[in-house]
């Protein structure tokens, strides 16, 4: 599944290729797993002009230590908001 998400002034097309989220039950822990590659990116300059951000950069944003934990932070907000909206609508 394809999300789109924002960190740091990028707009990132991330695809999940996997994903575990078991909730705790009883005494047993819940687990929270999930594998992206980031696919596309969308930068904005000072005059708010978009911009494509090439491959390489993309490579280095999906692989960085500064990145990676907000990317999933803002993946799970939208999994979390999907599950949500899934429910209401049932």
């Amino acid at each position: 599944m394809t999300y789109e998400v924002i960190v740091e002034g990028y707009v990132l097309q991330v695809e999940v290729t996997y994903c575990e989220d078991i909730p705790p039950a009883g005494i047993a822990n819940g687990s929270r797993e999930l594998t992206f590659n980031v696919v596309a990116g969308t930068m904005y300059d000072a005059d708010g002009v978009p911009m494509d951000v090439c491959q390489m950069e993309l490579a280095v944003i999906a692989e960085s230590d500064e990145f990676v934990p907000m990317i999933e932070k803002a993946l799970w907000y939208e999994i979390d908001a999907r599950k949500r909206r899934q429910r209401w609508a049932a």
